[in-house]
């Protein structure tokens, strides 16, 4: 099989590898995998990848410096010796840049299965967790999903943090690299809040006018211009990870800095130092954990039910901005790669692979 991998130290350095087929073990099922998407986030994973375990989902065979960026699809059984799953049945879920995965079925439900797979049980178990879908769906909603579904999860449980917390007494919520769909999400969410004060999005220059025919942020601000900024109370979400966006506004804001919330790096070739690490008012926001503790807080199944109804509405209004763009296989992907590294693709645009 083709599979897409990247050096963990520099990801300017990609290639699609040929791997073996592996054989099937008793309880083992083989997915064959229809497409996925690849968003800034996924750039995220692979910036976190140390950090948050990321690389350890996919684990590359030879010991020789490459990773998988996990991505989120669709895959088809083609052959089971797990009892409870069929050949044909369709999965969504995380899987690797590849034409197929091995899984090991447990915990299996009506809608939903984990991979019991070794390596990955210490690892976060919403990324473990694959729901069983029905076959024939709707192709345009599906990739919906797959693009949107993960990031406006996050989205909704990034509001949820917010409102749970009242703003942290803000007057103005920024939300850093505004044009990424998490920030889109959020800001969607928010604008919904009557309680929630006013959103501005920050951006690139060459976005600014893309964010703010959006619709729900109050204004768009390039990074330049922070010092334009209302010195008041002021929560921030960073999607960015600008480590010199983020002083910036430590410097602009001072004492009216009341929450610096960390949540991805779509600008990871410039990661630094931000904000000090003991800084109280700042924390890393990992949305797994998060959705893990809001869960058992509520009655059974209701976070999730409300993260879900939250996301179909926002994915629902999308087609007002986004296209999908479809590339052939993980070769095509490869070609585009340069392209995602450098962060050149449009905000408007949503990738998915197809294989």
């Amino acid at each position: 099989m083709k599979q897409f991998e990247v050096n963990r130290q520099d990801f300017n350095n990609y290639r699609v590898a040929d791997r073996a087929t592996a054989e099937l073990a008793e309880g083992e099922v083989r997915v064959a995998i229809d497409f996925f998407a690849f968003t800034a986030n996924n750039m995220t994973y692979a910036a976190a990848g140390d950090m948050l375990g990321y690389w350890q989902f996919f684990p590359v065979p030879d010991a020789d410096g490459f990773g998988v960026i996990p991505v989120w699809g669709f895959a088809d059984v083609t052959e089971s010796r797990a009892p409870d799953i069929a050949v044909g049945e369709r999965l969504y879920g995380y899987f690797p840049p590849a034409n197929e995965l091995v899984l090991l079925p447990v915990n299996v439900a009506d809608r939903t299965l984990f991979d019991g797979t070794e390596h990955r049980q210490s690892l976060p178990p919403l990324y473990n967790r694959y729901q069983r879908v029905r076959t024939g769906g709707d192709a345009s909603v599906e990739r919906l999903q797959a693009l949107l579904g993960p990031l406006y999860n996050t989205s909704y449980c990034l509001w949820d943090q917010l409102r749970e917390n009242e703003y942290y007494g803000a007057e103005q919520i920024l939300l850093l690299s505004a044009s990424s769909k998490t920030s889109i999400g959020l800001a969607l969410a928010l604008a919904d809040d009557d309680d929630a004060p006013k959103v501005i999005g920050l951006t690139s220059e060459g976005n600014r006018e893309f964010v703010a025919g959006l619709g729900p942020y109050g204004d768009a601000v390039p990074y330049d211009a922070v010092d334009s900024l209302a010195q008041v109370p002021t929560a921030i979400v960073d999607m960015a990870g600008n480590g010199k966006t983020a002083r910036a506004l430590d410097d602009h804001l001072g004492d009216h800095l009341r929450r610096y919330i960390s949540v991805g790096l779509t600008h990871w070739d410039q990661a630094e130092a931000g904000l000090g690490g003991d800084n109280e008012r700042k924390e890393f926001f990992f949305a797994p954990k998060y959705m893990l503790e809001r869960s058992e807080a509520l009655e059974p199944g209701e976070f999730v039910r409300r993260a879900q109804s939250f996301v179909a509405k926002a994915a629902a209004s999308s087609g007002s901005w986004l296209r999908l763009e479809e590339v052939q296989g993980v070769s095509e992907l490869n070609e585009r790669f340069a392209d995602i590294c450098a962060g050149k693709m449009d905000p408007s645009e949503g990738l998915i692979c197809k294989l």
